[in-house]
Order: structure tokens, then C-alpha cells, then sequence
């Protein structure tokens, strides 16, 4: 028997985008490694979009991915090719996969398990049924088998389950497995967070064992529709062991990765592990379609469908790992990844920057340099003048200083600018600031003061930072980075349409605390992708401050808030783990041996105060990437009243 070859395409979609979402999949199609194939698998609603959100209610969207699906069904007639697309059945909107072979759809099969945790809100657009479905429905004008099938061809038998149901502990795989697949396929829309590939691995390789299949996995790849990063990573696994694996982060519009197997050898696997007649599980004949024979049908109306067992929806977040990169250039290659595509798909210009001089502004001009290069490496020098971006302006910093900048930081911006040789402006700002508080002063009929007017003196001058930032920003077409990471976003250390201005907060996603930890792990020459900055070391001496107060006080993030891994600990226990108060205590007495208990009660009780009056900042910050195993995001990951009163 020949080797069956199954190629997996990671895919770079953009929602709504069906004539470019279209040209990828077809391009795919028709790459040398493709062309010979005899399956080709693509991600999840790959024709709509994933993040198309309520415009999937547009009845537009559905009739426009039905469209392209007629156009993609001829490609490659002498080809299995599995796409993603939402299909409107009698009342309800599902989210499905399209068999095509022989320049028809040889079925519909929509998804189960439906991802409602964290990032994922498919329940608010789809429907999933409680048991497995079978019917015929007219799509593209034909009468199309809908709902859950084992395929068989001549030499090879799959089924077909969709991402999350992959994750469920009540996969539809373990009832098709028993029937006789041979293969699995898993189409994603499985989001990044540093760390998460490793969990797909072993998913994917312990399903594949306890099945005795083959297992293969694809993903959708890059900043899909601007908060979700997708980082690709094709899985194939067969037998409990991990065969293949593709490219994860790829600045291209696809990556095909391909393997071939022998189906004789899972049979074989099968016969050693599968010798009770009978399953322990009551479990109904599977309906099975023959593609061989659809191929050469000339309807499709003869064929009938058995009822599955029932199934139980579980939610189940995903996580993950990596091919070879540490935690830190995971974060690295997805951020790079994630702003090289909002800004391509922005259609702006570049990016401008506050360059402060402290560690958070430091990091962003780290990644937009990271970016480009990487873009340029993987895509070719002339990727940004293709785009209509001159390099030499893709990053333009400036230092806005006030009387209560030290020259330190100052220097420090500088150095790290012409390290990073991008644009770099100094400008003063105490004139526009006291002309502000002077007008206020002359309407209120007093004059303010530092002991009476500590808050309002200090947001004034970050306010006023924001409008010149702003002009800056625009003159270049630039879309303007906020610099706010999640400890920040947490307590509400920031000042509204001040530091917190900006189109996209890159860092608000992951702690201070990580982000410190990142700029030491590329001092000790660490991460592949960034090098060592003598301006980083002279940063990494230096406490982290917000410069707003006089200098004389000495100002300090930790003298204001707490000790940020403090405050890491407290906000993961309380907000992601949902850990009582006292449970949060005495963890926190574990973890920081050192401090009173007097003091870590102290500290919890402020972050709880903070967490719950800066809702309202945390409403208005702009997007931020999904990073990590949770995030504070409230469009994405968090949703907390504005108004609450939580003792």
C-alpha cells in the first residue's frame, strides 16, 4: 500500500477578508509541497476570518464564505482539502469544516465543543448540539451531508474534530477512533500564550497514543483581527510520539508542513491495543461516507446517517510550549509578529514612541527593532518599501521632559535610541505645562501646591505629554504605542489620556515584573532575536519610576504601589485563580517569608481596593495583545463591573 501524504497549512486570515483570505488558501493549495499531497488540511473559519465577532450575525458573511467555497471546491478536484467557514443550518450558525473532493462538498461537519473561556466567546455567535448530528442540507445549491462522519477512502479512513473539541475530555475522537479512523484532523484557532505549544504536544501525542492514530493538528498563524495572536506550530502525532512539527511565528501568509504515513502501520498499532469486541460505553454505528464514491456521484442524496451518543459540552482553555525558544523569545517572536501585523494590516506607516528612559518604553523600542529585522530576514529587504513604509522612520521616540526628569533616564533614551538607530527627539515640556495649571489656577482662584494637590500636579504633566506625542504620531502616519504592561492596567497605575494614550498597548498582557526579568535574560545574551544594550544595563540600575513627582522625593512605582513581584503574586492568586482572601494570605506568607504579615495584608488589601476602582481605566486602555495564561483585557479576557463594592 502506498504512503499517504497529508500536508497541515498554517494560515495568516484576516476577518472579513475574503478575497485575500481566499488567495492565501489558494496559494497553498497550488505550493510545490501541496501539489502532490492527498489531503490538504487548513485551520479553523479560515475562509471568514476567526475574529470576525458579531459581523458573524451578518447574513452576508455566511452567503460570501459559502461563495468562496464554490470557488475553492475545483482547485484541486483530485484532493482531499478540509476548510473552515460559518454555515447558517435551519435557526442556527455553526462552525464548520468543508470536505471537498472531486469539485464537490463531500460534507459539513460542525463543531461540538464551542471555546467559551478567556479569549474565546464562540458561544455568543454559535450554535453545538448536544449529541452528534447527521442530515443532508442544501449548500451551494446541492444536497450536502451536515453533521459527524468517519470518511473512507480506498486506502485510509479520518474523521474530523474541531479544535476545541480536541481539548474536551468528551472528544468526539474516542468514538471514531473505536469505528476504524485512521486520522484525526484537528483544525485551530488555538491563541498564543508563552508556553502553550508544549501543552498541544502532549495533547496531541497522548490522544494519538490511547487511539492508536494519526493526529494532525493546524493553527491559524500571525495578529489575526488585533488582540489574539496566532503562532501556527502544525502538529503531527501518531502513536504517542511527536513526528512533525511546523514553523511557528512566520511572517508569510502561510506555511505548509507535510508527512507521510503508511495507514497499515496504525492498524497494526490497533489490532495490539484494540481486542475487546465490544466498547465499555454504549456508543451507536457511525455514519460513514465514501469519498471515492461521492467523487464520481452525481448527487448526493442517497446517502443515510445514524445518530452518535450524546456528548457533554466542556469548556477547556487551552495552553502550550515551543520549538526550541525559552519563555522570553516565545514573548519576543509573538509580540514582533503581532505588531508587524497590525501594522501591515493598519496600513500605517510605522510607530512612534514616549521613550521615558524606563524599562516598559525601553522594551517596545527593543520589539519594533526585533520586528524589523525579523520581518526583513524572513521576507526580504524590501518587505517595508513593499508595504509603502520608509525603514528609516518605522520607529521615531521622543523624551518629553519636565523639571522632575532626572538626566539619567534622559541619557538613557538617547543611548538606546542611537543603539537602536532610530529617530530620537528631546523637547521640554514645563512651559506647556505650567501655562495649564496657571489657566486652571486663574478659574478655581488658588494656586496649587504640592502637599494639597499631589495627584492632580502629577497627571497634568503626563496629560500634557499625550497631545504632543499625538501630533508627532500623526505627522508620520504612525500608529502611537502606549507602554503600560498589566501590573500597571491592574491597579490603575496610569494617567487617562495620558501615558495610557496610544493604538495599541503591546505590553498589557504580562507583568512588570516579567517584562524586568525579559531585559536581564537579553543582557545575559539570552535571546536569539535582541542582543545586549549597554543602555539597558545602565537602565537595569535603576529603580523604576514614574518622574512625576519632585525629584527630591525620590519617587518610586514600588514606593507607591508595593514590590511588583508582590503584586504579581496577589493579582495572579486573586483575579486568575479566584483564591479567597486568606487562602491569598497565607500563600503570600509561603511565598515572601521575608515581610510581616502585618505588611502582605497591607498589600493585599491595597490591591483589592485599586483592582476594583481602576475597572473603569482598564475599559478605556487601548488593545492589548493576549500574551500569557490569562490577561486583564476586559474586550478579551476579564470582564469586571465598573462599579462594585468587593470587601
Amino acid at each position: 500500500m502506498p504512503k499517504i501524504k497529508i500536508v497541515a497549512v498554517t494560515l495568516n486570515t484576516t476577518p472579513l477578508d475574503f478575497l485575500g483570505n481566499y488567495e492565501s488558501i489558494s496559494k497553498a493549495i497550488g505550493s510545490p509541497d501541496a501539489k502532490n499531497a492527498d489531503c490538504i488540511l487548513f485551520p479553523e473559519l479560515c475562509i471568514s476570518g476567526y475574529g470576525c465577532e458579531d459581523a458573524f450575525y451578518k447574513p452576508s458573511v455566511w452567503i460570501r464564505s459559502e461563495e468562496i467555497i464554490g470557488e475553492l471546491k475545483t482547485l484541486a478536484p483530485n484532493q482531499i482539502v478540509m476548510v473552515g467557514l460559518p454555515v447558517f443550518v435551519d435557526s442556527f450558525l455553526y462552525n464548520c469544516m468543508a470536505v471537498l473532493y472531486g469539485g464537490k462538498v463531500v460534507a459539513l461537519v460542525p463543531k461540538l465543543n464551542l471555546a467559551n473561556t478567556g479569549v474565546h466567546y464562540e458561544r455568543r455567535w454559535f450554535h453545538s448540539e448536544s449529541e452528534f448530528l447527521n442530515k443532508t442540507i442544501t449548500f451551494g445549491g446541492r444536497q450536502v451531508p451536515f453533521g459527524h462522519f468517519i470518511f473512507q477512502t480506498q486506502n485510509w479512513n479520518f474523521g474530523v474534530e474541531i479544535c476545541e473539541d480536541s481539548w474536551s475530555v468528551q472528544k468526539p475522537a474516542t468514538s471514531y477512533s473505536l469505528q476504524g479512523i485512521d486520522v484525526l484532523f484537528s483544525p485551530g484557532a488555538s491563541h498564543f500564550a508563552m508556553g502553550k505549544q508544549k501543552i498541544r504536544r502532549q495533547i496531541f501525542a497522548e490522544s494519538s497514543r490511547n487511539q492508536c492514530n494519526l493526529q494532525v493538528f493546524t493553527n491559524l498563524t500571525g495578529n489575526e483581527s488585533g488582540r489574539i495572536i496566532f503562532e501556527g506550530g502544525a502538529i503531527f502525532a501518531s502513536l504517542g510520539n511527536l513526528v512533525k512539527e511546523g514553523p511557528r511565528f512566520a511572517f508569510s501568509p502561510f506555511q505548509v508542513t507535510s508527512y507521510s504515513f503508511d495507514p497499515m502501520e496504525i492498524r497494526a498499532a490497533k489490532a495490539r491495543s484494540f481486542r475487546d469486541p465490544k466498547p465499555k460505553f454504549p456508543m451507536e454505528e457511525i455514519a460513514k461516507i465514501q469519498i471515492d464514491t461521492l467523487a464520481n456521484a452525481n448527487g448526493m442524496e442517497s446517502f443515510g446517517f445514524s445518530v452518535l451518543d450524546k456528548r457533554t459540552e466542556i469548556e477547556k482553555e487551552e495552553s502550550s510550549n515551543s520549538l526550541h525558544l525559552s519563555f522570553y523569545e516565545e514573548f519576543t517572536k509573538a509580540v514582533c509578529l503581532g505588531l508587524f501585523d497590525y501594522l501591515r494590516k493598519s496600513k500605517t506607516k510605522g510607530f512612534t514612541l514616549s521613550l521615558s528612559g524606563g524599562a516598559d518604553s525601553a522594551t517596545c523600542a527593543l520589539l519594533v527593532t526585533a520586528m524589523k529585522e525579523i520581518a526583513k530576514r524572513e521576507n526580504g529587504d524590501s518587505i517595508f518599501s513593499s508595504l509603502g513604509i520608509e525603514e528609516k522612520n518605522l520607529l521615531v521616540t521622543i523624551y518629553q521632559k519636565t523639571e522632575n526628569n532626572s538626566t539619567l533616564t534622559e541619557e538613557i533614551a538617547k543611548a538606546l535610541a542611537e543603539e537602536l538607530d532610530c529617530h530620537f527627539y528631546s523637547i521640554a515640556i514645563d512651559r506647556a505645562v505650567e501655562t495649564s495649571v496657571e489657566l486652571i489656577e486663574s478659574v478655581i482662584g488658588k494656586t496649587l501646591n504640592w502637599k494639597e494637590h499631589d495627584l492632580p500636579l502629577q497627571n497634568i504633566q503626563a496629560r500634557v505629554r499625550s497631545p504632543l506625542v499625538w501630533l508627532l504620531a500623526n505627522i508620520n502616519g504612525h500608529l502611537l504605542l502606549s507602554t503600560g504592561n498589566r501590573s500597571e492596567a491592574a491597579v490603575g497605575y496610569t494617567t487617562m489620556d495620558g501615558d495610557s494614550s496610544g493604538s495599541i498597548a503591546p505590553l498589557a498582557g504580562v507583568s512588570k515584573e516579567f517584562l524586568l526579568d525579559w531585559l536581564d535574560d537579553i543582557q545575559n545574551g539570552n535571546n536569539q532575536f535582541i542582543s545586549p544594550k549597554d543602555s539597558i544595563s545602565t537602565l537595569r540600575n535603576t529603580k523604576p519610576t514614574a518622574e512625576l513627582k519632585p525629584l527630591a522625593e525620590h519617587q518610586e512605582d514600588e514606593k507607591d504601589l508595593m514590590p511588583y513581584p508582590i503584586l504579581q503574586s496577589i493579582e495572579r492568586k486573586l483575579v486568575f485563580l479566584a483564591i479567597g482572601d486568606l487562602d491569598c494570605l497565607e500563600s503570600l506568607k509561603q511565598e515572601f517569608p521575608w515581610e510581616t504579615t502585618d505588611n502582605l495584608f497591607g498589600y493585599l488589601r491595597k490591591f483589592k481596593k485599586l483592582f476594583m476602582t481602576a475597572q473603569w481605566k482598564r475599559e478605556r486602555l487601548p488593545p492589548s495583545f493576549h500574551l500569557d495564561e490569562y490577561g486583564l483585557d476586559p474586550k478579551s479576557s476579564y470582564r469586571y463591573p465598573i462599579l462594585s463594592n468587593e470587601t
